[in-house]
Protein backbone atom coordinates (compact mmCIF):
# COMPACT_ATOMS: atom_id res chain seq x y z
CA UNK A 1 0.00 0.00 0.00
CA UNK A 2 1.35 3.37 -0.69
CA UNK A 3 2.85 5.61 1.71
CA UNK A 4 -0.08 8.35 1.17
CA UNK A 5 -2.74 5.71 1.23
CA UNK A 6 -1.32 4.01 4.74
CA UNK A 7 -0.95 7.36 6.61
CA UNK A 8 -4.54 8.50 5.31
CA UNK A 9 -6.15 5.10 6.18
CA UNK A 10 -4.87 5.21 9.75
CA UNK A 11 -5.36 8.80 9.86
CA UNK A 12 -8.52 8.67 8.87
CA UNK A 13 -9.47 5.63 11.30
CA UNK A 14 -8.08 7.60 14.32
CA UNK A 15 -10.16 10.80 13.29
CA UNK A 16 -13.37 8.49 13.13
CA UNK A 17 -12.73 6.79 16.14
CA UNK A 18 -11.94 10.13 17.83
CA UNK A 19 -15.31 11.27 16.37
CA UNK A 20 -16.70 8.51 18.65
CA UNK A 21 -14.96 9.24 21.85
CA UNK A 22 -14.54 13.01 21.21
CA UNK A 23 -18.88 12.62 20.93
CA UNK A 24 -18.89 10.86 24.50
CA UNK A 25 -16.69 13.23 25.62
CA UNK A 26 -18.55 16.11 24.41
CA UNK A 27 -21.67 14.63 26.07
CA UNK A 28 -19.96 13.74 29.14
CA UNK A 29 -18.60 17.20 29.54
CA UNK A 30 -22.24 18.76 29.03
CA UNK A 31 -23.24 16.16 31.67
CA UNK A 32 -21.45 17.10 34.22
CA UNK A 33 -21.87 20.90 33.19
CA UNK A 34 -24.97 21.17 33.15
CA UNK A 35 -25.53 18.82 36.43
CA UNK A 36 -22.64 19.97 38.57
CA UNK A 37 -22.58 23.68 37.72
CA UNK A 38 -19.43 25.89 36.97
CA UNK A 39 -18.49 25.32 40.71
CA UNK A 40 -19.02 21.80 40.32
CA UNK A 41 -17.52 21.57 36.83
CA UNK A 42 -14.42 23.37 38.24
CA UNK A 43 -14.02 20.57 40.88
CA UNK A 44 -13.81 18.14 37.84
CA UNK A 45 -11.65 20.31 35.90
CA UNK A 46 -8.59 19.93 39.05
CA UNK A 47 -9.72 16.19 39.20
CA UNK A 48 -9.00 15.02 35.52
CA UNK A 49 -6.02 17.89 35.27
CA UNK A 50 -4.05 16.04 37.90
CA UNK A 51 -5.08 12.65 36.65
CA UNK A 52 -3.81 13.50 33.58
CA UNK A 53 -0.85 14.52 34.24
CA UNK A 54 0.33 11.14 36.11
CA UNK A 55 -1.35 9.32 32.82
CA UNK A 56 1.72 10.88 31.12
CA UNK A 57 4.25 10.14 33.88
CA UNK A 58 3.05 6.17 33.47
CA UNK A 59 3.60 6.41 29.76
CA UNK A 60 6.67 7.94 29.60
CA UNK A 61 7.29 7.41 26.04
CA UNK A 62 8.24 3.73 26.07
CA UNK A 63 6.26 3.09 22.76
CA UNK A 64 8.70 5.48 20.54
CA UNK A 65 11.31 3.58 22.24
CA UNK A 66 10.19 0.14 22.11
CA UNK A 67 8.72 0.41 18.50
CA UNK A 68 12.32 1.79 17.21
CA UNK A 69 13.46 -1.46 19.06
CA UNK A 70 11.20 -3.70 17.05
CA UNK A 71 11.53 -2.13 13.39
CA UNK A 72 15.37 -3.25 14.29
CA UNK A 73 14.77 -6.64 15.43
CA UNK A 74 11.10 -7.54 14.05
CA UNK A 75 11.11 -10.92 14.86
CA UNK A 76 11.03 -10.27 18.63
CA UNK A 77 8.21 -8.20 18.45
CA UNK A 78 6.51 -10.24 21.12
CA UNK A 79 9.37 -10.46 23.48
CA UNK A 80 9.80 -6.49 23.51
CA UNK A 81 6.08 -6.04 23.76
CA UNK A 82 5.54 -8.57 27.14
CA UNK A 83 7.84 -6.85 28.36
CA UNK A 84 6.99 -3.41 28.14
CA UNK A 85 3.56 -4.45 29.29
CA UNK A 86 5.05 -5.56 32.85
CA UNK A 87 7.38 -2.94 32.93
CA UNK A 88 4.30 -0.31 32.32
CA UNK A 89 1.93 -2.69 34.98
CA UNK A 90 4.63 -2.11 37.84
CA UNK A 91 5.55 1.57 36.82
CA UNK A 92 1.86 2.67 36.74
CA UNK A 93 1.37 1.18 39.86
CA UNK A 94 3.85 3.00 41.23
CA UNK A 95 2.98 6.10 40.05
CA UNK A 96 -0.44 5.31 41.29
CA UNK A 97 0.52 5.41 44.39
CA UNK A 98 2.57 8.04 43.95
CA UNK A 99 -0.53 10.19 42.94
CA UNK A 100 -2.24 9.30 45.37
CA UNK A 101 0.57 10.70 47.99
CA UNK A 102 0.90 13.35 46.34
CA UNK A 103 -2.78 14.68 46.50
CA UNK A 104 -2.90 14.56 49.92
CA UNK A 105 -0.66 16.97 50.55
CA UNK A 106 -1.95 19.85 47.26
CA UNK A 107 -3.15 22.92 49.39
CA UNK A 108 -6.14 24.18 50.16
CA UNK A 109 -7.28 27.20 51.86
CA UNK A 110 -11.04 26.93 53.27
CA UNK A 111 -11.31 30.52 54.21
CA UNK A 112 -10.98 31.43 50.58
CA UNK A 113 -12.23 28.10 49.22
CA UNK A 114 -9.23 28.19 47.02
CA UNK A 115 -7.56 25.12 45.90
CA UNK A 116 -7.77 21.50 45.91
CA UNK A 117 -10.97 20.66 48.54
CA UNK A 118 -11.46 17.71 50.96
CA UNK A 119 -13.78 16.73 47.13
CA UNK A 120 -11.23 17.26 44.63
CA UNK A 121 -8.84 14.76 46.78
CA UNK A 122 -10.82 12.10 46.76
CA UNK A 123 -11.95 12.72 43.26
CA UNK A 124 -8.38 12.26 42.61
CA UNK A 125 -8.20 9.11 44.70
CA UNK A 126 -10.90 7.31 42.89
CA UNK A 127 -9.60 8.40 39.41
CA UNK A 128 -6.53 6.85 40.08
CA UNK A 129 -7.36 3.89 39.32
CA UNK A 130 -7.52 4.62 35.51
CA UNK A 131 -3.71 5.83 35.54
CA UNK A 132 -3.51 1.96 35.44
CA UNK A 133 -6.02 1.04 32.62
CA UNK A 134 -4.84 4.11 30.56
CA UNK A 135 -1.34 2.64 30.65
CA UNK A 136 -2.29 -0.84 29.86
CA UNK A 137 -4.67 0.74 26.91
CA UNK A 138 -1.21 2.21 25.93
CA UNK A 139 0.95 -0.27 25.53
CA UNK A 140 -1.26 -2.43 23.97
CA UNK A 141 -1.18 1.11 21.35
CA UNK A 142 2.09 -0.20 20.07
CA UNK A 143 1.26 -3.28 18.39
CA UNK A 144 -1.53 -1.32 16.78
CA UNK A 145 0.87 1.40 15.90
CA UNK A 146 3.49 -0.96 14.19
CA UNK A 147 1.27 -3.24 12.28
CA UNK A 148 -1.10 0.50 11.46
CA UNK A 149 -4.14 -1.29 12.62
CA UNK A 150 -5.48 2.01 14.60
CA UNK A 151 -9.17 0.39 13.65
CA UNK A 152 -8.47 -1.82 16.82
CA UNK A 153 -7.51 0.84 18.64
CA UNK A 154 -10.85 2.79 18.24
CA UNK A 155 -12.77 -0.48 18.96
CA UNK A 156 -11.29 -1.07 22.14
CA UNK A 157 -11.88 2.98 23.31
CA UNK A 158 -15.03 3.59 22.00
CA UNK A 159 -16.24 0.24 23.59
CA UNK A 160 -14.79 1.98 26.38
CA UNK A 161 -16.14 5.33 26.48
CA UNK A 162 -19.46 4.30 25.37
CA UNK A 163 -19.76 2.23 28.14
CA UNK A 164 -18.75 5.01 30.82
CA UNK A 165 -21.24 7.28 29.17
CA UNK A 166 -23.92 5.08 29.79
CA UNK A 167 -22.56 4.19 34.02
CA UNK A 168 -22.49 7.78 33.71
CA UNK A 169 -26.17 8.80 32.59
CA UNK A 170 -27.22 6.02 35.35
CA UNK A 171 -25.86 7.62 37.89
CA UNK A 172 -26.44 10.89 36.92
CA UNK A 173 -30.71 9.70 36.84
CA UNK A 174 -30.46 8.82 40.42
CA UNK A 175 -29.13 11.72 41.18
CA UNK A 176 -25.73 10.94 42.35
CA UNK A 177 -23.00 12.92 44.03
CA UNK A 178 -19.73 14.23 41.21
CA UNK A 179 -17.57 11.51 43.12
CA UNK A 180 -20.21 8.91 42.60
CA UNK A 181 -20.34 9.72 39.01
CA UNK A 182 -16.35 9.47 38.54
CA UNK A 183 -17.24 5.73 38.96
CA UNK A 184 -18.02 5.53 35.64
CA UNK A 185 -14.53 6.92 34.06
CA UNK A 186 -13.35 3.72 36.20
CA UNK A 187 -14.99 1.06 35.18
CA UNK A 188 -15.12 2.48 31.26
CA UNK A 189 -11.09 2.53 31.72
CA UNK A 190 -10.98 -1.39 32.80
CA UNK A 191 -13.40 -2.28 30.11
CA UNK A 192 -11.48 -0.52 27.47
CA UNK A 193 -8.23 -2.05 28.57
CA UNK A 194 -9.67 -6.00 28.73
CA UNK A 195 -10.75 -5.35 25.37
CA UNK A 196 -7.44 -3.98 24.05
CA UNK A 197 -5.43 -6.57 25.10
CA UNK A 198 -8.01 -9.13 23.77
CA UNK A 199 -7.15 -7.31 20.22
CA UNK A 200 -3.92 -7.70 20.70
CA UNK A 201 -4.19 -11.14 20.91
CA UNK A 202 -6.57 -11.36 17.67
CA UNK A 203 -4.53 -9.71 15.91
CA UNK A 204 -1.01 -11.32 16.67
CA UNK A 205 -1.96 -14.50 18.00
CA UNK A 206 0.27 -13.48 20.68
CA UNK A 207 0.29 -15.59 24.09
CA UNK A 208 0.87 -14.00 27.26
CA UNK A 209 3.66 -15.86 28.71
CA UNK A 210 5.95 -12.91 29.56
CA UNK A 211 9.46 -13.52 30.64
CA UNK A 212 10.65 -10.87 32.40
CA UNK A 213 14.07 -9.53 31.07
CA UNK A 214 14.97 -6.16 33.53
CA UNK A 215 17.98 -6.03 31.71
CA UNK A 216 15.99 -4.68 28.50
CA UNK A 217 13.95 -2.90 31.59
CA UNK A 218 16.75 -0.74 32.45
CA UNK A 219 17.55 0.11 28.55
CA UNK A 220 14.16 0.49 27.83
CA UNK A 221 14.01 3.17 30.70
CA UNK A 222 17.56 4.42 29.81
CA UNK A 223 16.37 5.51 26.73
CA UNK A 224 13.24 6.46 26.93
CA UNK A 225 14.45 8.72 29.77
CA UNK A 226 15.14 12.26 27.72
CA UNK A 227 11.82 11.26 26.07
CA UNK A 228 9.64 10.98 29.38
CA UNK A 229 11.24 13.83 30.54
CA UNK A 230 10.02 15.97 27.46
CA UNK A 231 6.52 14.67 27.61
CA UNK A 232 6.27 15.34 31.27
CA UNK A 233 7.35 19.12 30.78
CA UNK A 234 5.17 19.07 27.84
CA UNK A 235 2.34 18.45 29.82
CA UNK A 236 3.25 20.82 32.84
CA UNK A 237 3.50 23.67 30.97
CA UNK A 238 0.03 22.64 29.46
CA UNK A 239 -1.56 21.99 32.73
CA UNK A 240 0.29 23.67 34.85
CA UNK A 241 -2.03 27.26 34.46
CA UNK A 242 -5.34 24.83 35.63
CA UNK A 243 -3.19 24.39 38.68
CA UNK A 244 -1.78 28.12 39.49
CA UNK A 245 -5.71 29.05 38.86
CA UNK A 246 -6.60 26.87 41.32
CA UNK A 247 -4.36 27.89 43.73
CA UNK A 248 -5.10 32.03 43.06
CA UNK A 249 -8.78 31.79 41.75
CA UNK A 250 -12.22 30.57 42.71
CA UNK A 251 -13.37 27.07 41.46
CA UNK A 252 -15.60 29.38 39.40
CA UNK A 253 -13.09 30.38 37.29
CA UNK A 254 -11.59 27.21 37.07
CA UNK A 255 -14.73 25.49 35.65
CA UNK A 256 -14.95 29.03 33.02
CA UNK A 257 -11.19 28.56 31.94
CA UNK A 258 -12.04 24.25 32.01
CA UNK A 259 -14.79 24.16 29.61
CA UNK A 260 -13.13 26.56 27.17
CA UNK A 261 -9.61 24.11 27.03
CA UNK A 262 -11.85 20.81 27.25
CA UNK A 263 -13.02 22.24 23.57
CA UNK A 264 -9.84 23.44 22.56
CA UNK A 265 -8.22 19.86 23.19
CA UNK A 266 -10.98 18.08 20.75
CA UNK A 267 -9.01 19.56 17.50
CA UNK A 268 -5.29 18.88 19.15
CA UNK A 269 -5.94 15.38 18.40
CA UNK A 270 -5.36 15.42 14.75
CA UNK A 271 -1.87 15.74 14.78
CA UNK A 272 -1.19 13.67 17.51
CA UNK A 273 -3.13 10.81 14.96
CA UNK A 274 -1.57 11.87 12.25
CA UNK A 275 1.56 12.00 13.35
CA UNK A 276 1.14 8.42 15.01
CA UNK A 277 0.28 7.25 11.49
CA UNK A 278 3.44 8.87 10.35
CA UNK A 279 5.67 7.87 12.76
CA UNK A 280 6.39 4.13 12.02
CA UNK A 281 7.19 5.69 8.36
CA UNK A 282 9.70 7.93 9.49
CA UNK A 283 11.44 5.43 10.94
CA UNK A 284 11.72 2.89 8.22
CA UNK A 285 12.41 5.70 5.49
CA UNK A 286 14.53 7.75 7.68
CA UNK A 287 17.99 6.50 5.37
CA UNK A 288 15.80 7.94 2.37
CA UNK A 289 16.23 10.71 2.52
CA UNK A 290 14.22 12.37 -0.24
CA UNK A 291 11.76 9.70 0.13
CA UNK A 292 11.42 10.88 3.84
CA UNK A 293 11.73 15.20 2.30
CA UNK A 294 8.62 14.40 0.55
CA UNK A 295 6.73 12.84 3.70
CA UNK A 296 7.58 15.99 5.89
CA UNK A 297 6.83 18.46 3.32
CA UNK A 298 3.69 17.24 2.37
CA UNK A 299 3.04 16.53 6.22
CA UNK A 300 4.21 20.23 6.98
CA UNK A 301 1.65 21.59 4.34
CA UNK A 302 -1.31 19.57 5.42
CA UNK A 303 -1.08 20.76 9.72
CA UNK A 304 -0.89 24.27 8.65
CA UNK A 305 -3.79 24.22 6.24
CA UNK A 306 -5.58 21.80 8.58
CA UNK A 307 -4.99 24.41 11.50
CA UNK A 308 -6.15 27.10 9.59
CA UNK A 309 -9.78 25.50 8.98
CA UNK A 310 -9.85 24.73 12.64
CA UNK A 311 -9.02 28.08 14.09
CA UNK A 312 -12.25 29.41 11.91
CA UNK A 313 -14.09 26.99 12.79
CA UNK A 314 -13.68 27.24 16.16
CA UNK A 315 -14.45 31.44 16.14
CA UNK A 316 -17.05 30.67 14.25
CA UNK A 317 -18.95 27.90 16.83
CA UNK A 318 -17.54 29.73 20.06
CA UNK A 319 -20.81 31.02 20.76
CA UNK A 320 -22.08 28.01 21.25
CA UNK A 321 -20.50 27.40 24.79
CA UNK A 322 -23.68 29.51 26.00
CA UNK A 323 -25.88 26.49 24.60
CA UNK A 324 -24.57 24.29 27.55
CA UNK A 325 -25.51 26.90 30.25
CA UNK A 326 -25.81 30.73 29.95
CA UNK A 327 -23.15 31.06 33.19
CA UNK A 328 -20.22 29.68 30.62
CA UNK A 329 -20.66 32.23 28.81
CA UNK A 330 -17.26 33.71 29.85
CA UNK A 331 -15.58 30.53 28.39
CA UNK A 332 -15.96 31.91 24.59
CA UNK A 333 -13.40 34.50 25.49
CA UNK A 334 -10.63 31.80 26.08
CA UNK A 335 -11.59 29.45 24.03
CA UNK A 336 -11.38 32.11 20.78
CA UNK A 337 -7.95 32.87 22.55
CA UNK A 338 -6.92 29.27 22.67
CA UNK A 339 -8.18 28.07 18.99
CA UNK A 340 -5.71 30.94 17.81
CA UNK A 341 -2.78 28.77 19.23
CA UNK A 342 -3.75 25.84 16.78
CA UNK A 343 -1.18 26.40 14.56
CA UNK A 344 1.42 26.53 16.55
CA UNK A 345 0.37 23.19 17.83
CA UNK A 346 -0.12 21.42 14.86
CA UNK A 347 3.30 22.28 13.60
CA UNK A 348 5.32 21.26 16.58
CA UNK A 349 3.59 17.96 16.58
CA UNK A 350 5.45 17.33 13.09
CA UNK A 351 8.55 19.27 14.50
CA UNK A 352 9.01 16.85 17.48
CA UNK A 353 8.10 13.99 15.90
CA UNK A 354 10.64 14.21 13.25
CA UNK A 355 13.18 15.04 16.19
CA UNK A 356 12.59 11.72 17.74
CA UNK A 357 12.83 9.89 14.60
CA UNK A 358 16.30 11.03 14.52
CA UNK A 359 17.28 10.71 17.97
CA UNK A 360 17.34 13.86 19.39
CA UNK A 361 15.44 13.05 22.82
CA UNK A 362 18.51 15.16 24.48
CA UNK A 363 17.41 18.24 22.54
CA UNK A 364 13.66 17.89 23.04
CA UNK A 365 13.60 17.69 26.87
CA UNK A 366 16.17 20.76 26.85
CA UNK A 367 13.16 22.85 24.91
CA UNK A 368 10.36 21.85 26.66
CA UNK A 369 12.62 22.29 30.08
CA UNK A 370 13.12 25.46 29.04
CA UNK A 371 9.76 26.56 27.69
CA UNK A 372 8.14 24.58 31.18
CA UNK A 373 10.52 27.08 33.37
CA UNK A 374 8.54 30.30 30.82
CA UNK A 375 4.99 29.00 31.42
CA UNK A 376 5.18 28.57 34.74
CA UNK A 377 7.30 31.89 35.70
CA UNK A 378 5.01 33.87 32.99
CA UNK A 379 1.14 32.01 34.73
CA UNK A 380 2.53 33.36 37.96
CA UNK A 381 3.20 36.66 36.91
CA UNK A 382 -0.02 37.33 35.51
CA UNK A 383 -3.05 34.72 36.29
CA UNK A 384 -3.32 36.00 40.02
CA UNK A 385 -4.30 39.36 38.57
CA UNK A 386 -5.72 38.57 35.16
CA UNK A 387 -6.88 34.59 34.96
CA UNK A 388 -8.12 32.98 32.58
CA UNK A 389 -7.23 35.21 30.28
CA UNK A 390 -3.85 35.46 31.24
CA UNK A 391 -3.74 31.59 31.21
CA UNK A 392 -4.94 31.20 27.48
CA UNK A 393 -2.57 34.20 25.92
CA UNK A 394 0.36 32.65 27.62
CA UNK A 395 -0.74 28.93 26.46
CA UNK A 396 -0.29 30.50 23.46
CA UNK A 397 3.08 32.30 23.83
CA UNK A 398 4.68 28.75 25.31
CA UNK A 399 3.56 26.98 22.27
CA UNK A 400 4.80 29.55 19.81
CA UNK A 401 8.10 29.43 21.57
CA UNK A 402 8.47 25.28 21.12
CA UNK A 403 7.21 25.50 17.32
CA UNK A 404 9.91 27.80 17.05
CA UNK A 405 13.01 25.79 18.34
CA UNK A 406 11.98 22.66 17.08
CA UNK A 407 10.93 23.81 13.70
CA UNK A 408 14.80 25.58 13.69
CA UNK A 409 15.97 22.46 14.93
CA UNK A 410 14.45 20.44 11.91
CA UNK A 411 15.20 22.64 9.76
CA UNK A 412 18.74 22.08 10.55
CA UNK A 413 18.53 18.58 11.10
CA UNK A 414 17.51 18.20 7.59
CA UNK A 415 20.30 20.51 5.96
CA UNK A 416 17.54 23.52 5.24
CA UNK A 417 17.01 26.82 5.32
CA UNK A 418 13.67 28.46 5.70
CA UNK A 419 13.13 27.50 1.36
CA UNK A 420 12.10 24.08 2.90
CA UNK A 421 8.54 25.34 3.62
CA UNK A 422 8.06 25.93 0.46
CA UNK A 423 10.20 23.56 -1.76
CA UNK A 424 11.95 21.03 0.18
CA UNK A 425 15.27 18.86 -1.05
CA UNK A 426 17.80 17.66 0.66
CA UNK A 427 21.69 18.77 0.63
CA UNK A 428 23.83 15.91 -1.10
Amino acid sequence: MRTRTLVATNTLAQIVGKFITAGVTFITTILIARYYGVSGYGEFTKITAFIALFYLVSDFGFNAIVLRLISEQPKKENYFFQNLLALRIVFSLFVTGLAVFVAFFLPFNPVTFTGFTPLSKMGIFIMSFTILTQAIYTTANLIFQKNLRYDKSIIASSIGSIAGLLILLILLFYRTSLLLSLFSFVFGGILMAIVSLYLIEALRKLKFETKIDFALWKKIFKETLPLGLTLVFNLIYFRVDTFILTYFRSTFEVGIYGLAYKFFEFPLTIPTFFMNSLYPLLLVESRIKNQESRIIKKSFHFLLFASLIFVSLCLFLSPLLTLIKPEFSSSVLPFKILSLSLPFFFLSSLFMWILISRGKQKLLMIIYSFTMILNIILNLIFIPTHGYIAAAIITGVSEAVVMLFTGVASFRLLNQNLSWIGNLKIKN
